[in-house]
């Protein structure tokens, strides 16, 4: 059975979990890097990239709203003054060389209500982050830098998105199998009060499986436009799965304890009751025939 079928049957058919458990171990981690995959690609991979690369695009936007500069010879110059006030983050660019800025220390007070800000002169860089001061004169770095020289890190950036996507997907699909550690814990306290004979091996494997329709649902959650909270629903979904797959497998098993492959102990059919001092050979059919009768 192919990993496309399993998804589908996981969602819908629980007693089709039992045939699950006779998979290997490889075929379930396969299972679980592409079902990770499947949600990662449609809920941050492709929105992602199509903001990124689009013409209308965060990354393009961003490029595109830098205006023309020039850093050399320790003076920058920018071509419009730039003014941002976003309430708690300021920022003002004006490179003009007859207005500067005071220092950072004396600058603090102006800037006593916003929470981060950035000013640029011709000459320094004042930066507020967390509450601390920070300036930079540009005549320090020693570097020779424009507009021009900025776009030819644009293959880069996508270099780095790319290694960054990558990343988060790793990330992603370790949270998920931590994830079904949880599950099966749940599962196993679920499987011991249902007086289930599966170990925790099992949970964890069937635990994968019923991960399936939990991602479903919160992938297509991630396209409303208002947030639901959605993870106390997460793991009680697969909770509830793995509850319903131990209850068929409780109706196709016999109750813990019991084996109907083995006889009473000390019974023995092809030989007679102790104290019997009748024929010796049962399969005689003239004698063994007497005996049952008795």
């Amino acid at each position: 059975m192919n990993i496309f079928k399993e998804m589908a049957l996981s969602v819908y058919s629980f007693g089709s979990y039992k045939q699950f458990l006779q998979n290997k171990k490889g075929k379930v981690f396969a299972f679980g890097v592409v079902l990770t995959a499947i949600y990662f690609a449609i809920t941050m991979l492709i929105p992602g990239t199509v903001s990124v690369l689009s013409s209308n695009g965060s990354l393009r936007s961003m490029l595109n709203s830098i205006p023309d500069f020039e850093l050399e010879d320790g003076t920058l110059w920018v071509e419009d003054v730039i003014e941002i006030d976003q309430g708690d983050s300021y920022v003002y660019i004006d490179t003009d060389p007859d207005w500067v800025f005071y220092d950072a220390d004396e600058m603090a007070p102006y800037l006593s209500d916003y929470a981060s800000a950035i000013l640029m002169d011709c000459e320094k860089i004042i930066v507020k982050n967390n509450g601390q001061m920070q300036e930079l004169y540009f005549s320090d770095l020693d570097l020779d830098f424009d507009r021009e020289d900025l776009m030819e890190f644009v293959p880069w950036l996508y270099v780095g998105y790319a290694i960054g996507m990558i990343f988060v997907y790793v990330w992603m699909t370790a949270l998920f199998f931590f994830g079904v550690l949880f599950v099966a814990l749940l599962g196993m306290i679920a499987a011991s009060a249902m007086k289930c004979r599966l170990t925790f091996g099992q949970l964890y494997l069937l635990g994968v499986y019923s991960r399936t329709l939990p991602l479903i649902i919160k992938a297509l959650l991630s396209f409303l436009p208002v947030h639901i909270p959605y993870f106390p629903f997460n793991f009680a979904i697969s909770l509830f799965i793995l509850i319903m797959v131990i209850r068929k497998i409780n109706e196709e098993q016999p109750p813990m304890g019991y084996n109907n492959q083995q006889p009473p102990m000390g019974y023995n059919s092809q030989q007679p009751p102790m104290g019997y001092n009748g024929p010796q050979n049962p399969q005689d059919p003239e004698t063994y025939g007497e005996w049952r009768q008795n």
